[in-house]
């Protein structure tokens, strides 16, 4: 497991395949879990403008994130889990196809008015 861990840090795809392979494992279609995926690029491209402001602690990401949700969903993503009725599993592991693509979208659009 170390080994792989190793190689996955050389060569980043090998992570992203294996995260891919677990989910495909887990039942999710290729669909979702390409949806997955770009969510997960989107959110990097995110932090980084957000980093890039001098956003440094872990409360500060979570109220920008909690204001996304908020005026995507209309809840925090706590109120969301709880919604959901999920304790401590991933919330966007939990999504449909149309709950990822406006969390994408939701975190496309704060990316571009942050650069703005």
């Amino acid at each position: 497991m170390g080994y792989d861990r190793v190689q996955e840090i050389e060569n980043p795809e090998l992570a992203q395949m294996r995260m891919k392979e677990i989910y495909k494992a887990k039942g999710y279609s290729n669909d979702w879990i390409e949806k997955r995926v770009r969510g997960i690029a989107i959110r990097d491209e995110l932090t980084d403008e957000w980093k890039k402001r001098g956003v440094q602690e872990e409360i500060e990401y979570s109220i920008l994130t909690a204001e996304i949700s908020k005026a995507t969903f209309g809840m925090t993503p706590s109120e969301y889990m709880e919604f959901k009725g999920l304790k401590r599993e991933n919330l966007r592991d939990h999504m449909n196809d149309l709950e990822l693509i406006f969390t994408m979208l939701g975190k496309r659009v704060s990316t571009e008015i942050t650069r703005n």
